[in-house]
C-alpha cells in the first residue's frame, strides 16, 4: 500500500504540488479580503478612479490604467453595490472616508489584486521547479510568497502591485521555460517567444511603469539565443537576428501599453461636472461629440494623458525623513523592511483593556532577511568567479543565479535614480527576484544533496518553510487587523529601524 501511494504521488506530483499550493495561497489571501469595510492607503485614489470606468467618466491619473480597469471589472462582476449611490466617487480623485457611502463594500475593487496575487504563486513555483527540477524545493521556497506579510496585506486591497506582480511572475515563468527548453532540449528560441515575453512585460508596464525592468528579459533571451555567435564574434549573424528580435519584443510591449490606453480613453465617454484634468479643447470636443473610441480621440487623449502624467510626476515631493509623518523611505533601507507604513488602525476597549486593530505594511522578517542574505551570497559567488576566477560546480545554475541577482541589482539601481518619494511596497518586485535567487543559491550550495533528494536536505528546506509560516502567523495581527494590546504590539516591535508606532 505504501509503495502504491508513493507511486501515485510520484506519478501525479506535478499536479499535486501546484494544486496544494493554490489551495493554501487562496486560503491565505482570499478569506475576509473585504475587511475592513473602509478604504486605506491608495484605495482612496484607486476606488473612485475605477468607478469612473463603470460610469463611463473621463479622468486622468499618474499611473497607467490597466490596474484600475481590472478593478472596475471586479466591481461590475463581484461588487454588490448595485443599490448604493456612488455619485460621490465621480466628483473626486481622492475619496475620503467621510464622503464614502457607509454601506458600500470594497470586495469588487479588491478582487482582482487579491485573486491575481494568490494565483501568481503558481508562476513562482513554476519558475523554481523549472530551474531546479525539484518540486519539493520549489514548494518549500514558494512559502516565501504565500506567507509574506507585506505581500498579503498590500495585495488584499485595491492596490496595483498584486496585479502587476501577476504579469511580472508570468513573464519570468515563460522566460524560464523558454530558456530551459532551449538549453536542455535544444528547442529553438523563436520570434514568438520574444513576442509573448514582450506582451507580458507590456501588460505589467500598463499597470505600473516599474515593470519596465523586465525589458532586460528580452536582452537576456537574445544572449542565450545568440551565445554561439557571440563567442565567435559573428557580427553579421548577430545584427541580422537583432533586426528581427527587437521588433518582435518591442512591438507587443507597445501594443499592450497603448491598447490599454485606447480602452481607457474610449471608456471616458463623458465629462463629469467640468472635471477636465487640463485636457485640450480638441480632446474635450471629441468626447462631447460622442466620439471617444475614434483614432483621432485616442491620439488627442494619449497626448493629454501623457502630459498629465508628466506634470503630476514633477509635482510629487521628494523624500523628507525629517518629517514626523513621512511614510516614504530610502531605497537602500528596503531590504530590512524599513520603513513600515501604518495603513489603518481602529482602537477599541475590550474587557477594560485597550485593543487596537492595526493594518501595517511590514514584511515577514524571515523572508526579507533571507532574501538579502541570498543576494550577498550570490554576489560573493559572482565576484569570486569573474574577479578571482574561482571554479563553479554547476555552470547552468550559476548563470541563472547571475540572471536573478542582476535583475535585483538593476532594479534597485534604477529605483535609486527616481527623485520622487518612494515607499516600501516598491521593493516587492526586487523581493520576487531575490526570493527566486535564494532558492537557486540553496540549490547551488546543496547541489549534490538536492539531486539525490537527500532526506536531511528536504527536512531542512521544510523547516525553513515552517519557520516562514510560523513568523507570518506571529505578525499576522498586522496583516489581518487582529486586535493587539500595547504589550502584544511591543512584542512584535523587533527592530527600531522598522519605525513601528504603537497607538496609545
Amino acid at each position: 500500500m505504501n509503495n502504491s501511494l508513493k507511486n501515485v504521488l510520484k506519478t501525479y506530483a506535478r499536479f499535486i504540488y501546484p494544486a496544494v499550493i493554490l489551495v493554501v495561497s487562496l486560503g491565505i489571501y482570499f478569506p475576509h479580503y473585504g475587511s475592513p469595510q473602509a478604504m486605506f492607503w491608495d484605495e482612496n485614489y484607486h476606488v473612485p478612479n475605477a468607478q469612473k470606468y463603470v460610469d463611463g467618466v473621463m479622468y486622468m491619473e499618474p499611473h497607467p490604467p490597466l490596474g484600475k480597469l481590472l478593478m472596475a471589472v471586479g466591481e461590475v462582476l463581484f461588487g454588490g453595490n448595485e443599490k448604493v449611490n456612488k455619485s460621490k466617487l465621480l466628483e473626486t480623485d481622492y475619496l475620503t472616508g467621510d464622503n464614502a457611502p457607509p454601506e458600500m463594500t470594497y470586495k469588487g475593487f479588491r478582487w482582482p489584486s487579491t485573486v491575481m496575487m494568490a494565483v501568481s504563486v503558481l508562476f513562482f513555483f513554476g519558475i523554481i521547479n523549472c530551474l531546479t527540477q525539484r518540486a519539493w524545493l520549489a514548494a518549500a521556497f514558494t512559502s516565501m510568497v504565500i506567507f509574506d506579510n507585506a505581500l498579503v496585506i498590500h495585495s488584499r486591497a485595491a492596490h496595483l502591485d498584486g496585479i502587476q506582480l501577476f504579469f511580472i511572475l508570468a513573464a519570468l515563468y515563460y522566460f524560464a521555460r523558454t530558456v530551459t527548453a532551449f538549453i536542455n532540449h535544444q528547442k529553438p528560441i523563436q520570434l514568438k517567444h520574444y513576442a509573448i515575453i514582450g506582451l507580458l512585460v507590456g501588460l505589467g508596464i500598463a499597470v505600473k511603469v516599474t515593470a519596465a525592468i523586465l525589458v532586460l528579459l528580452l536582452a537576456m533571451l537574445y544572449l542565450v539565443d545568440q551565445w554561439q555567435n557571440i563567442k565567435t564574434w559573428n557580427w553579421q549573424a548577430l545584427a541580422k537576428r537583432l533586426a528581427t528580435t527587437v521588433p518582435a519584443g518591442v512591438i507587443p510591449i507597445a501594443i499592450a501599453f497603448f491598447g490599454v490606453f485606447y480602452i481607457h480613453i474610449g471608456l471616458g465617454s463623458q465629462v463629469h461636472q467640468d472635471r477636465t484634468y487640463k485636457a485640450s479643447p480638441e480632446y474635450l470636443n471629441q468626447i462631447r461629440m460622442g466620439d471617444s473610441w475614434s483614432l483621432k480621440t485616442f491620439s488627442l487623449g494619449m497626448r493629454d494623458n501623457w502630459k498629465f502624467m508628466s506634470e503630476y510626476a514633477d509635482g510629487v515631493p521628494r523624500l523628507d525623513e525629517c518629517k514626523a509623518d513621512e511614510n516614504g523611505s530610502y531605497v537602500m533601507n528596503w531590504p530590512l523592511s524599513s520603513k513600515t507604513i501604518s495603513y489603518r488602525w481602529d482602537k477599541n476597549t475590550v474587557d477594560g483593556k485597550t485593543v487596537t486593530q492595526y493594518k501595517y505594511l511590514i514584511g515577514n522578517p524571515i523572508v526579507w532577511l533571507s532574501v538579502i542574505a541570498g543576494i550577498i551570497l550570490s554576489s560573493g559567488l559572482i565576484i569570486g568567479r569573474f574577479i578571482y576566477n574561482n571554479p563553479i560546480k554547476d555552470e547552468r545554475l550559476f548563470y541563472w543565479i547571475c540572471a536573478f541577482t542582476g535583475l535585483y541589482i538593476c532594479y534597485m539601481i534604477a529605483v535609486l535614480q527616481i527623485e520622487r518619494v518612494m515607499y516600501l511596497y516598491h521593493y516587492l518586485i526586487a523581493l520576487m527576484f531575490g526570493a527566486i535567487n535564494l532558492a537557486l543559491v540553496f540549490n547551488y550550495i546543496y547541489r549534490d544533496e538536492v539531486i539525490a533528494n537527500n532526506k536531511h536536505t528536504i527536512i531542512n528546506a521544510s523547516l525553513f518553510a515552517a519557520l516562514v509560516i510560523a513568523v507570518f502567523a506571529f505578525f499576522s495581527p498586522f496583516t489581518y487587523g487582529f486586535g493587539l494590546t500595547e504589550d502584544q504590539f511591543e512584542l512584535r516591535n523587533w527592530f527600531s529601524f522598522w519605525k513601528l508606532q504603537v497607538v496609545r
